[in-house]
């Protein structure tokens, strides 16, 4: 949760006197709006960088609640499932059987030639008991996917940290500007 400071000066603070409760519950409540767009943009664009998205769901599944000038308060959410892990970072067990984790060390060797990585796909069983899916394209032999009971996932999603750091810097910018469109 951010707690945010709200400071005016000189004509903005009669201004602010002189504007009815209803009026400063509307510019908040836009104010918050507006800021909680601004947050989810740039997670949206966060998500962009950080992960490859094979569908375009999750990024679009980054929604915003608004806030009204009964509630003022503005979300920005999703409802992915996965979300939380990515936030966190941390364990994640097979429910049945065992998961697959990508064996490549950068996301780019992901997004190049990913279609041709699956041809010819064959389980194969490491020296040590334990699996992988490995292909034989053109030649090349590439192991694609270690299959585990347990993977630990690295926190990158980082929406948190996005929404608090954007909206302390731009809310009081933004309700500023609000303040100052209503009119006399």
């Amino acid at each position: 949760m951010a707690i945010i400071n709200l400071s005016l000066e000189g004509a903005d603070n009669t201004r602010l006197l002189t504007l009815c409760e209803k009026d400063i519950r509307f510019v908040a409540a836009k104010s918050l709006t507006q800021t909680a767009q601004e947050v989810q943009a740039a997670v949206r664009e966060h998500i962009r960088e950080a992960f490859v998205l094979r569908r375009p769901n999750f990024e679009k599944s980054i929604k915003v609640r608004p806030a009204t000038k009964q509630i003022l308060e503005a979300t920005v959410y999703t409802m992915a499932g996965f979300a939380a892990l990515q936030q966190t970072g941390g364990k994640q067990m097979a429910k049945a059987g065992r998961l697959a984790v990508p064996q490549y060390n950068d996301l780019k060797q992901v997004k190049v030639g990913r279609k041709s990585n699956t041809a010819g796909s064959f389980l194969l069983k490491l020296k040590r008991g334990g699996h992988a899916i490995a292909s034989r394209a053109s030649g090349e032999f590439r192991i694609l996917y270690y299959l585990k009971h347990l993977a630990y996932t690295p926190k990158r999603l980082n929406m948190l940290e996005i929404g608090e750091e954007l909206s302390a810097r731009r809310f009081p910018l933004i309700f500023r500007d609000n303040i100052r469109t209503i009119p006399s």
